[in-house]
């Protein structure tokens, strides 16, 4: 089954490949934001691949105003961390975290921030059991006409 997985950075002309994971209302927007994010080298989207099926992205912040998040160099925020509801339960979202974590550090990253809504169980299990312990605070935010609520957990 590995050699059929593919872990690796998603490219700005693969971005249209996201919608197989995401409804996005606004797909032209999704793309232009993600597009400058990673021309200028603020994010990165992580993906993982079942031979040319997209199964899983975790999106990955380098810098954000609010250095709770992210700061450069130091502290990574990972978000829209989604696993293809065919592949759920199989140990894929445990592999495309590991692998992201391990890329991170690689990069001398050695602090993570996530944000994880009250309703996500699994991924808030998922997230502890990785070190993501301590609640550093409590945001809102709004993507798309959506809004969120949510912990921001902090791994060391």
């Amino acid at each position: 089954m590995k050699n059929k997985l593919t872990f690796r950075k998603l490219k700005i002309e693969e971005l249209g490949i996201l919608t197989e994971l995401f409804n996005y209302k606004n797909i032209d927007e999704m793309i232009e934001e993600n597009t400058e994010n990673i021309l200028n080298e603020v994010r990165d989207i992580f993906v993982l691949f079942y031979e040319d099926k997209l199964i899983g992205e975790l999106h990955i912040s380098y810098e954000n105003e609010n250095h709770l998040f992210a700061q450069k160099g130091k502290r990574a925020y990972l978000f829209a961390y989604r696993i293809h509801k065919d592949f759920q339960g199989q140990g894929f979202g445990k592999m495309l975290l590991e692998s992201t974590l391990k890329e991170l550090e690689k990069q001398g990253y050695y602090e993570f921030t996530v944000g994880v809504e009250d309703d996500n169980i699994r991924a808030r299990y998922i997230y502890e059991k990785y070190g993501f312990d301590t609640v550093i605070s409590r945001q809102k935010e709004s993507y798309q006409g959506d809004s969120y609520e949510y912990d921001l957990l902090l791994k060391y």
